[in-house]
């Protein structure tokens, strides 16, 4: 298998990272969602493992997005109708987007709030440049659960797009990141 993409397949490291980050997110979202329902010491213990991974998936997706930028990407089909490739970037740029932006939102807010990341019980890690002001923290914090149902929609729009290239199409796109 190759480490790079070529003009026909995703190359190993794309593959990885794409699998990482799409469990990290779907973990995040899912965590995310459960946060408000515990109480107690757990609640603290999963909201710290929440933001520290919060952290670590920034950083994956920078390194993500600069190793997508610097390699060629698969082409698309030659009957696929110009539409279509259209959609499907801008669903990719905006899945990176979106995602880096819900991992900045939870970092600001919670800086904001006064209880910044202690990345992996190691230490504090607030966000450069985010004063303590627990109401532009509340709106940041409102901005993160928009962003976490953008997030949703589009996973469910990429997903639909792979499956329709598989069972509709019946063309490779799908088989060119497994």
């Amino acid at each position: 298998m190759q480490i790079k993409n070529t003009t026909d397949r995703y190359g190993l490291v794309t593959k990885l990272f794409h699998g990482v980050v799409a469990l990290s997110v779907m973990g995040m979202l899912l965590i995310g969602s459960l946060l408000d329902i515990l109480a107690g010491p757990t609640q603290g213990a999963v909201y710290g493992w929440h933001k520290s991974l919060g952290i670590t998936l920034l950083a994956l997706m920078i390194v993500f997005m600069l190793w997508s930028a610097r390699n060629i990407k698969p082409r698309y089909p030659q009957d696929e109708p110009v539409v279509q490739v259209i959609l499907a970037k801008v669903v990719r740029y905006l899945l990176y987007g979106v995602v880096t932006a819900m991992c900045l939102s939870g970092w600001i807010f919670t800086t904001a709030k006064d209880n910044p990341p202690v990345f992996w019980g190691w230490f504090n890690l607030p966000a450069p440049f985010v004063p303590v002001s627990p109401s532009f923290g509340h709106t940041i914090r409102q901005w993160h659960t928009y962003l976490a149902w953008t997030i949703l929609g589009l996973v469910i729009l990429h997903v639909i797009g792979a499956l329709y290239h598989h069972f509709v199409r019946k063309d490779n796109v799908l088989k060119r990141m497994l």
